[in-house]
């Protein structure tokens, strides 16, 4: 069963409104510049990657999932503590990031590096999930081919100010030798879309979207 709703949006499932609002304060002190939400194909690598088969997202039959946030200040600054969210918060973020392994590493690989709280990092997560509009080929459970432009399209079209260069889209080899879409990048400047940089784009001209049957 999908964890995401046929609205084919995140914010759907970010309903406890009063935690994806950045407060002032903290937007104050967070640098402009290019950041990357990056969401993952949960089926898609749940079955590319057989370690991840315990995984809470591949066990519930998630279709899609945020694998973290980068914001520009660099990777992988230490451990440091443990990202502590209230349990509200964490009900919230569940929703999206429901792995606590991921989401430590992505607040020691990415959050931990800028002067935002986990609370606040993992707001600004929420927030630009809450806003994001996705195709809804990614969470029907079915398996389809799609062309890279008709999906890049739809993406821009579904989302006001999104242009091609804001998403970046990864693709596997699956066991046929077909490209899987494994991730997409969505990079914004500040609270806008952005154009995005170190590029991967290696999915080709078409691409398998995979429903896990």
């Amino acid at each position: 069963m999908s964890k995401v709703s046929a609205t084919a949006s995140f914010g759907a499932l970010l309903v406890i409104q009063g935690l994806l609002v950045l407060p002032a304060h903290a937007a104050s002190s967070v640098k402009t510049g290019q950041r990357v939400l990056m969401i993952e194909m949960t089926p898609a690598l749940c079955s590319l990657q057989p370690t991840r088969a315990r995984m809470r997202q591949c066990l519930e039959g998630y279709s899609l999932t945020v694998s973290g946030l980068d914001m520009g200040y660099g990777e992988r600054c230490g451990r440091g503590s443990e990202p502590r969210l209230t349990p509200l918060q964490l009900k919230v973020v569940n929703r999206i990031m429901p792995d606590t392994t991921v989401r430590s590493q992505t607040w020691h690989r990415y959050g931990n590096c800028s002067p935002l709280s986990a609370s606040n990092y993992f707001r600004q997560i929420t927030n630009y999930a809450s806003s994001l509009k996705l195709p809804k080929e990614l969470n029907t459970g079915n398996s389809y081919t799609v062309s890279k432009s008709r999906f890049v399209s739809q993406m821009a079209r579904l989302n006001s100010g999104m242009s091609s260069s804001s998403i970046d889209l990864i693709c596997q080899e699956g066991s046929r030798r077909q490209s899987i879409l494994t991730d997409i990048h969505v990079c914004y400047e500040g609270n806008s879309f952005g154009t995005c940089h170190n590029v991967v784009d290696n999915c080709g001209g078409q691409f398998i979207i995979s429903g896990g049957r």
